[in-house]
């Protein structure tokens, strides 16, 4: 187990130098390449001959599959064969650009479907009408998340949403454990914003009652120093520290900017969090769900009875009046109401300068590699300032140019011992549960996933701080911070939550048991692996269609040779499903799996 430790931490540098004037057949770098031969050979018999003259075009390769399959990696929350195969037909900013037009999944309408046959298949099942779940909670946020990720259109949007909410973190390990129709609505704020503006999505994230629960500016009252009262700092802090700006100034490709003295020059001080708490005043509920004690909102009421999925209002006796001043001098002038000195406030912070690398280096990180280089970050920030048409924000360019960026694109980077990220346990388990086709006999894929979250410590809306499953700049110990780089999603590696991993995934390809739901008698969910029995007679195959599926053609000779080794020697009844079964899991708990390029 220490051996595959340190390989599995160092084995982002142990990839040679890339090739100088590298061709891959079938891929972009042999588009146009012209064969001449001596003669146009005519074989006895044949109509036709081999023309002298032609150039390669990749066809009959699975040179496009492998890239297709690698780029469906960082921009989906897992592909199967037909989807691979689709995106290499079809082209990779073609399909971009459709996915952007697909709509969004809809987790709260969802929600409220899967709540309903809980209840329903509850009563089905003989429960007792005074235990029964009188609204939905985060078990059923799991389920709704899971059920939409297993039948949802919208591949891109649900990836991106994954990467914002653990940008813009709320959580369920909190009092918000029983608000599931709040997390279901927070979750489709994000959905809805992915591809839309980051301002208006910055602006309806502070007004969610979610947010403004879990960072404190939620009845936040206007200062009252006669009293003792104050306003809480907390979301003028995160706003500014994790949201848009950041603790330091930076240049426009993420590099940060120094002083005189070569000292980093901070972003803000206590002065500026002081005055941005100001804007954050008078917020609460609006609105309330069915209940026996309380008909109407008001300043104060707590989240209990409160309406979780409807956006916060403006109580102005308890917003704080006067003047406040922003980060860039600007005065947001008095007199206004509430909510305008909240918009006035959202639209500074987002023309800051600091936000375009700051958020876009966060999604390269969080799509395509933890150490993008400046030139990456400055071309991606470049984007987020103006979209070609003269608008700052618009996350489809923004998105759309992270996934088709050369770093993100050519094979170079396959090559290159900086390149590449770590992927977070719980991509690893999505990409698994897409990849292999499943079924359950009612089409339910409710899953609790609570073994899991228990062994990784990840799960959507599952962060247990503010400041997501790890940090951005996290180094750790060794080569990687000993090269002066960072590798974000290694702050959760460790040999306890590697080992869980492992087990989980001899749980998913070996037993067959990937997902579990805490209603009775409801049927497991299982996979089909025909298709890959069919191949696995031939080892060979069966570990080529493996290595498509998940490792995009990057499998090492090392990890094919001890996957065949492994399981070659089963010749005897079901063999076929015995192979199949290992070396899914061997290859899950590879390196080559484990470590996207």
């Amino acid at each position: 187990m220490k051996k595959m430790f340190l390989f599995f931490s160092l084995f982002i540098y142990s990839l040679s130098s890339p090739l100088s004037g590298q061709v891959v057949l079938g891929s972009d770098t042999s588009q146009h390449i012209k064969v001449t031969t001596s003669s146009n050979y005519l074989p006895q018999y044949w109509a036709l001959s081999a023309t002298g003259d032609k150039t390669i075009n990749g066809v009959g390769l699975e040179g496009p599959l492998m890239e297709s399959s690698r780029f469906l990696s960082q921009a989906t929350l897992g592909a199967d064969l037909e989807t691979i195969k689709k995106v290499a037909n079809q082209g990779i900013e073609n399909w971009i650009n459709e996915q952007i037009d697909v709509p969004p999944s809809q987790t709260l309408t969802t929600l409220k479907e899967v709540f309903s046959e809980i209840v329903e298949w509850y009563f089905l099942n003989g429960g007792d009408p005074e235990d029964v779940l009188t609204r939905p909670n985060w078990v059923t946020f799991n389920y709704t998340w899971w059920e939409n990720h297993m039948h949802a259109k919208d591949l891109l949007r649900q990836r991106v949403a994954l990467a914002l909410s653990e940008i813009y973190v709320i959580s369920l390990d909190s009092d918000l454990s029983g608000q599931g129709y709040g997390l279901a609505d927070y979750y489709d704020v994000l959905l809805k914003h992915a591809f839309g503006n980051f301002e208006d999505m910055l602006y309806e994230i502070t007004l969610h009652p979610c947010m403004g629960f879990y960072l404190s500016h939620l009845n936040n009252p206007r200062e009252i120093p006669e009293e003792n009262i104050h306003s809480d700092e907390n979301y003028a802090r995160e706003v500014m520290q994790l949201f848009t700006v950041g603790l330091f100034q930076l240049n426009q490709d993420g590099t940060r900017k120094t002083d005189g003295q070569g000292n980093w020059i901070p972003t803000y001080g206590q002065a500026d969090i002081k005055e941005l708490a100001k804007v954050f005043t008078g917020l609460g509920v609006g609105g309330v769900v069915e209940n026996e004690y309380v008909t109407d909102p008001y300043f104060g009421l707590d989240i209990y009875v409160a309406d979780m999925a409807r956006p916060m209002i403006m109580y102005e006796e308890w917003h704080q009046p006067g003047t406040k001043k922003m980060l860039d001098g600007y005065v947001i002038p008095a007199g206004q109401t509430g909510l305008k000195d909240i918009k006035d406030a959202i639209h500074r912070l987002a023309l800051h300068p600091n936000v375009g690398p700051f958020v876009g280096k966060q999604l390269i990180q969080r799509l395509v590699t933890s150490n993008p280089t400046p030139a990456y970050v400055a071309r991606i920030a470049a984007v987020f300032a103006d979209n070609g048409h003269h608008v700052r924000g618009d996350m489809s360019a923004v998105i759309k140019a992270i996934l088709l960026d050369p770093e993100a694109r050519t094979c170079q980077s396959l090559e290159d011992p900086n390149f590449g990220k770590l992927t977070e346990p719980f991509l690893r388990y999505t990409q698994f549960t897409k990849a292999i086709p499943m079924e359950q006999y009612y089409g339910r894929y409710w899953n609790v996933a609570y073994g899991f979250y228990e062994a990784t410590g990840q799960n959507p809306l599952g962060s247990r701080t503010v400041f997501g499953f790890y940090l951005p700049d996290y180094q750790p110990l060794g080569p990687i911070s000993e090269n002066g780089l960072v590798g974000p999603e290694f702050q959760i590696h460790n040999s306890r939550t590697s080992i869980e991993y492992m087990n989980q995934a001899n749980a998913w390809a070996v037993w067959g048991y990937i997902m579990d739901d805490w209603e009775k008698d409801n049927p497991h969910v299982t996979f089909d692996i025909d298709e890959l029995k069919s191949l696995a007679r031939d080892p060979e195959a069966l570990v080529n269609r493996l290595d498509m599926l998940f490792t995009h053609g990057s499998l090492s000779q090392y990890t094919r040779d001890l996957i065949k080794e492994a399981i070659t020697p089963f010749i005897e009844n079901d063999y076929r499903q015995d192979r199949v079964r290992l070396a899914m899991y061997l290859l899950m708990v590879s390196p080559d799996y484990n470590i996207m390029k």
